[in-house]
């Protein structure tokens, strides 16, 4: 074993000893948050399906609950954030809360390029979506007293009212069936170990007509110099790098997404798929993953959106 997997296995053992520090390291920028909810409604737009929702449900918000709160603050009356673990701040929400306040009401352009050039997926035009968001829309939304509102909320526990915090777990088991508009997450379905429950549980609490929105990224974040180099490894050697962790990468291919998306009936509206560069060999493959597909070997990340059909 090379100097760098004895590392990140060292890592694996500290964290089965000592319990991983709170934090993912991300979302705690507003205009990050305000580019990726933005970016998710373009696309949603274009392949015909609703902008307003009303109940937003979203998965892994980590440090902030931004990309949400750019939900309720273009029209949304309830918005749900699951986590495995608690990060979001009070703080940090308020702050993030009153940024994106400033941002909408300058209608500033869907940042893009320079510190956000890596964000997904990518759009052809970064203007401000008028068209989704025209100026009747964000009077209403962004009205003194409805702002002051949300504000208050955030300050609260976060346990009632129209902003729901369900962590530590992500306890979708609170979601009632059919209730909801849209599901979205940013970076988030390569770390479910149950995808198949998870996929079945948006399923379940969208309703008819409802959509999820996923940017779902299957480089192997830093455990290799690769970015499919986390598929090098055996299963023991995996096993040993995640240690107690209670959140790590998965390893599934882009073909498992979607087959787990169309198994459990959503229709399949856009599938935008990012090639990765610089790879391993195929010879390098742990048996496991021997037989992946062409396709799968070079899908380095990719957008998923998905409906449920009427």
């Amino acid at each position: 074993m090379t100097t760098s997997v004895w590392r990140h296995i060292l890592r694996g053992i500290k964290s089965s000893i000592i319990a991983p520090p709170v934090g993912t390291g991300g979302t705690v920028s507003a205009e990050y948050c305000y580019s990726v909810y933005l970016r998710h409604m373009v696309i949603a737009d274009q392949h015909g399906l609703a902008t307003s929702p009303k109940t937003i449900v979203e998965l892994g918000p980590g440090d902030s609950l931004g990309i949400g709160l750019m939900g309720m603050l273009t029209g949304a009356e309830q918005y749900y954030a699951l986590d495995a673990v608690r990060h979001a701040k009070r703080e940090e929400n308020i702050r993030v809360f009153d940024e994106l306040v400033k941002l909408l009401k300058s209608r500033s352009p869907i940042p893009s390029g320079g510190e956000f050039a890596e964000v997904l997926p990518t759009l052809d035009d970064y203007s401000f979506p008028n068209k989704i968001l025209n100026e009747f829309k964000l009077a209403q939304t962004l009205a003194p007293e409805r702002l002051s509102r949300l504000r208050l909320a955030l300050e609260s526990e976060l346990t009632e009212g129209p902003i729901r915090y369900l962590a530590p777990m992500g306890r979708t088991n609170e979601l009632r069936d059919n209730s909801v508009d849209m599901i979205i997450s940013q970076a988030v379905m390569e770390h479910v170990d149950q995808l198949q429950d998870t996929y079945s549980e948006c399923f379940r609490c969208l309703k008819h007509s409802g959509f999820m929105s996923h940017q779902i990224d299957l480089r192997c974040h830093d455990t290799a110099p690769e970015w499919n180099g986390h598929w090098k490894y055996s299963d023991l050697t995996w096993r040993l790098m995640r240690g107690g962790r209670p959140w790590f990468i998965n390893r599934q291919p882009c073909s498992a997404h979607l087959g787990l998306v169309k198994q459990t009936g959503f229709s399949l509206r856009a599938e935008i798929k990012q090639p990765g560069n610089f790879g391993i060999a195929r010879e390098q493959l742990a048996s496991r993953f021997r037989l992946i597909s062409e396709s799968d070997f070079q899908t380095a990340g990719i957008f998923v959106l998905a409906s449920k059909p009427a």
